[in-house]
């Protein structure tokens, strides 16, 4: 009963709580989704779709990071289930050579407000990895890296060891030893904390919901990147860098963008009215990227996200 009441409320409600955080620029709190496995629509019902990464080891693995933790789907998007530490504001997921890394912050309101723009919650940070795929996980305690919001993670597409965490302070940590132990890179990483992805030549792209996108060579220094989304915005959401080519850049905003030179700039490959998250390659099949939009569709591009086709 609980599934079949679920697929007839869920459109409407999370276009709802789309249309009113755009009116009101803010996030209210809502309750969580059942745990187990869900099957109404292509994407699991919560209220925030943050992030979303596929399996090294297998095309059809996916898993999403939500408001309400971390779901993974074995079959292609059909059938999800929640794994992983639970009530967790799952703000990054990304794959580094063979391992899965996630990081947020407990609780379940996604988004606060702050004087430069928009953050996850303030609070304790968590760190989790995973080694089969996105199954199993365990809890990390790295040396270095201060117990605050994790707000992103990015891998070094170069470096299979090599990982950033950029906490919603501004602050930005960088491991070399697969997230054993961070150092800090910068106090202040000079943008909104909110998105940020490694391209080629350990160049960096970053950007947010309210200032927009931004490009830089060390993460300290930054250039504006100028693009309009498909309201004539500059929203940045999510960002996803091709495993086999780290010029071709993937972002979500309000549609898609595509970038072929490493994030300086932009070309719209998916012109629509919805508000994107997740934005992910498949390490295996390079040319496969999925996307999930805030109405709950799932995207599918075959050509290194030239063009998309909606798959629920």
């Amino acid at each position: 009963m609980r599934l079949t009441r679920t697929r007839l409320v869920s459109v409407g409600l999370v276009a709802a709580f789309v249309a009113a955080f755009f009116a009101l620029g803010a996030v209210s709190r809502s309750s969580a989704t059942p745990a187990g496995i869900t099957a109404a629509n292509a994407v699991p019902y919560v209220p925030w779709y943050w992030t979303m990464v596929v399996s090294p080891n297998d095309p059809n693995a996916v898993v999403l990071g939500t408001s309400n933790g971390l779901y993974r789907s074995a079959d292609g998007a059909k059938t999800w289930k929640q794994v992983g530490p639970q009530g967790v504001n799952m703000t990054s997921v990304v794959v580094a050579g063979t391992a899965m890394f996630a990081g947020g912050v407990p609780g379940p309101n996604p988004v606060i407000r702050t004087k430069t723009g928009r953050t996850a919650p303030n609070g304790p940070g968590v760190l989790a990895e995973s080694t089969d795929g996105g199954q199993k996980w365990r809890l990390l305690h790295p040396a270095g890296l201060p117990s605050v919001t994790v707000q992103a993670l990015a891998a070094d597409p170069a470096k299979s060891t090599t990982l950033y965490a950029l906490l919603n302070n501004g602050r930005l940590y960088r491991s070399t030893d697969g997230a054993r132990s961070f150092a800090l890179v910068t106090t202040k990483v000079g943008i909104s904390p909110w998105a940020l992805a490694v391209t080629q030549g350990d160049h960096f792209v970053g950007g947010d919901m309210d200032n927009g996108g931004f490009a830089s060579t060390n993460g300290k220094s930054w250039q504006r990147t100028a693009f309009k989304d498909s309201r004539g915005g500059r929203m940045v959401m999510e960002y996803a860098v091709q495993p086999d080519d780290a010029s071709v850049v993937l972002m979500s905003s309000v549609g898609i963008e595509r970038s072929t030179d490493g994030g300086k700039t932009w070309q719209l490959a998916l012109n629509s009215p919805v508000m994107f998250g997740p934005v992910a390659f498949a390490p295996k099949q390079t040319q496969v990227a999925y996307a999930i939009g805030f109405d709950r569709s799932f995207w599918r591009s075959d050509d290194g996200g030239k063009t998309w086709k909606k798959v629920s």
